[in-house]
């Protein structure tokens, strides 16, 4: 993956190779606001470091930004803090029926070339909500999706997938098919992850990606997809978040790193240690074993998440896209130490498929800017706070099982689930028969008894409830039993082999390996 210079024009003209930008826009209302909660400028939203104000001003700040939008050339440039505003309406201002969102007449040329995912309206007015509350600005501030309109569409067969009104301000994800197809071929995403919560971030992720599942349910495997945006962390070794791209080798037949990679166990430990505390925004010192330990568990959960659902994702070599000031570190308001202050920050990225894509090109990032190192951003140069980011990928076809391995595979799985329900149904049987034994005895024992007065509700005899007992026992030593050489029959199993499996179950391995398939 070769790296360019940063700003460098990327057009495509072949369907199998798409480039994609991801800039984080700064919305207006988040410069220098009064929270209503506080009566305080917030300090992420202070911009100490800037000192020439017609930096931030949008009458100069959003026409330089819309300059770079327009000559990035990418097919997809997906948004964040996207800033839409009611539209002009004079018939009511009653608040139910107020006038739908519509984008900023700012960013409008850009429609000349591009169309845009959006959230809905509905959706958007929830999201507004909040800056009414605390910002008291009737705006909506999300995410979004422009493409080049000569060469993708959305995919049709496959609606917007943008889930509850809740997370439409964190994710956006939309199929596309080139225009001379008929079916979809990438997935974008456009995300903009919690800026303080370790697994919040990990949940919409796992949202993302179950968004992106569904536009290929039809299919044993997923579509190519991009996740590009703000992370609002830096995916370091040891975070959960980085627990989703941590099984990215090159060999897509295998979901275990490559030998070398992973650090050992007790190296690990202390990555993981180390970003507990950074995500907590504690000293190592005062991380407690309660901490420890949920951290472990989120870890272990995404790993199980990323497994079941056999996914392979690698992150773009970008490198550091935000420069200010580190808020966690001492406030002293000297200019000396502010600039001392000054930390370059690896929030945006580009996750994608590295089964199905190959990243080809990438814009350089701030390691490559000294005057953004020495300034901040927003500067002269980047008239927003976070280095937007540019990429070229191939898409390649996905790779398959053979026709030969595929049908042995499902022969397998066929042979093994019809011996387990012959086994099953054996057992039934032999229990009902035993029961219908013991029944019979204890029936002719009764006759021979002089009758007695008929009780309300009879207690089972020791013997029926000592069959109930082994009955029960029986079944469950089955199950575990069954569910042992359903685990034994994926063990091992490549990802391919494992998205076969699960296409033809219809539910993960692991869920599988649990209950079994219903019949």
């Amino acid at each position: 993956m070769a790296k360019i210079p940063y700003g460098t024009r990327l057009v495509t003209s072949s369907s199998d190779i798409i480039s994609i930008s991801s800039f984080n826009l700064l919305a207006p209302l988040y410069v220098r606001p009064i929270d209503q909660r506080t009566g305080e400028i917030q300090p992420f939203a202070a911009f100490e470091w800037v000192k020439d104000d017609d930096l931030l001003r949008n009458e100069t700040r959003l026409p330089r930004l819309l300059t770079c939008l327009e000559n990035c050339g990418t097919d997809f440039i997906c948004v964040q803090e996207l800033q839409l505003e009611r539209a002009e309406d004079s018939h009511s201002n009653s608040s139910d029926t107020r006038p739908p969102f519509v984008l900023p007449s700012w960013i409008k040329p850009l429609l000349s070339k591009y169309q845009i995912i959006l959230p809905s309206q509905p959706q958007l007015d929830k999201i507004a909500e909040r800056n009414r509350r605390v910002l008291l600005a009737d705006v909506a501030v999300t995410n979004g999706i422009f493409y080049n309109r000569n060469k993708w569409v959305p995919d049709s067969c496959n609606n917007q997938s943008n889930g509850d009104d809740e997370h439409t301000n964190t994710c956006i994800t939309q199929a596309f098919r080139s225009v001379d197809s008929d079916d979809a071929s990438i997935v974008i995403s456009s995300i903009h992850l919690d800026a303080s919560r370790e697994e919040k971030r990990c949940a919409q992720i796992q949202r993302c990606l179950g968004q992106t599942a569904s536009f290929s349910s039809h299919l044993p495997y997923a579509l190519p997809l991009i996740i590009a945006g703000d992370y609002n962390c830096e995916l370091s070794i040891g975070s959960c978040v980085s627990a989703f791209i941590k099984n990215a080798p090159d060999d897509s037949t295998s979901s275990q790193p490559k030998e070398g990679e992973e650090d050992s166990k007790s190296g690990m430990e202390e990555h993981k240690l180390r970003e507990c505390a950074s995500a907590l925004r504690i000293p190592l010192t005062s991380v407690t074993p309660d901490n420890v330990k949920q951290w472990h568990s989120l870890y272990d959960d995404v790993e199980t998440h990323v497994y079941d659902n056999c996914w392979v994702l690698k992150r773009a070599n970008t490198g550091p896209t935000r420069m200010a000031l580190d808020h966690d570190e001492s406030n002293d308001n000297t200019a000396e130490f502010n600039e001392l202050c000054l930390k370059p920050w690896k929030l945006d990225h580009f996750v994608y498929t590295s089964n199905t894509l190959e990243a080809i090109k990438y814009w350089s990032t701030l390691e490559d800017d000294a005057e953004s190192f020495k300034t901040g951003l927003p500067n002269e140069r980047v008239p927003t706070d976070h280095l937007p980011l540019a990429a070229m990928f191939k898409i390649h076809p996905h790779p398959q099982l053979d026709q030969g391995p595929r049908k042995q595979l499902l022969a397998s799985l066929e042979e093994l689930e019809l011996k387990q329900d012959a086994d099953t149904r054996d057992t039934l049987v032999a229990i009902d028969k035993e029961k219908i034994d013991l029944e019979e005895k204890l029936q002719s024992q009764e006759l021979v008894k002089v009758e007695e007065k008929p009780k309300r509700k009879k207690k089972p005899h020791p013997e029926m409830i000592q069959h109930i007992r082994q009955s029960r026992a029986l079944k469950k030593q089955l199950k575990q039993t069954q569910s042992k050489e359903r685990e034994q029959f994926v063990s091992g199993r490549c990802v391919l082999e494992r998205m076969e499996l699960q296409h033809a179950l219809e539910m993960t391995c692991n869920e599988w390996i649990e209950k079994g398939r219903a019949k």
